[in-house]
């Protein structure tokens, strides 16, 4: 084998390699903890999802986009006060700041997951897709609890505690 063909097999398998490295950095920078989604009536189109994001990494991360093969559309919310009256605000993104977290929560932001395809109940799971700004996708699962469990239970002004089981 000539030198110029085994080099080129060293840097090839260097490449692979780095980009392999690459993958396994960017899947740990983030933490994904208790995501879960309340049970619906059946005849409910709408769910809310909530979780605990952390940034591990040095740089601020966007979620850009959120899908799922069990609605038509996901899209991140926050409820505000506005005039007088509690009101969801339609986020464009969601920026988690670098070494820092994010918490959804009922009473705060969270995931709207819109026009239910089908039904889902009480220890089944949805499958969500989050999109990056870096490009990046994380594959996630929502546990669906049913309104007898405790955060269930805790009202809307739980804090960090609701959905912790």
């Amino acid at each position: 084998m000539s030198l110029d063909k085994l080099l080129t097999r060293v840097f090839f398998i260097f490449s692979l390699s780095t980009l392999s490295l690459s993958a396994v950095h960017a899947a740990s920078a983030l933490k994904i903890e208790n995501a879960w989604s309340p049970e619906a009536p059946p005849v409910a189109k709408v769910l809310a999802g909530y979780m605990k994001i952390s940034n591990l990494s040095n740089k601020d991360i966007k979620i850009k986009a959120v899908k799922s093969e069990l609605f038509e559309r996901i899209e991140i919310h926050i409820t505000q006060m506005k005039n007088g009256m509690m009101k969801m605000v339609k986020q464009e993104n969601l920026n988690i700041k670098a070494k820092g977290h994010i918490v959804l929560e009922p009473g705060g932001l969270h995931m709207m997951l819109i026009e239910k395809l089908k039904p889902v109940k009480a220890g089944s799971v949805i499958p969500l897709t989050l999109s990056f700004d870096n490009g990046e996708t994380v594959d996630i699962h929502l546990k669906v609890k049913s309104s007898d469990e405790p955060q269930m239970k805790c009202g809307s002004k739980c804090g960090s505690k609701c959905g912790s089981n």
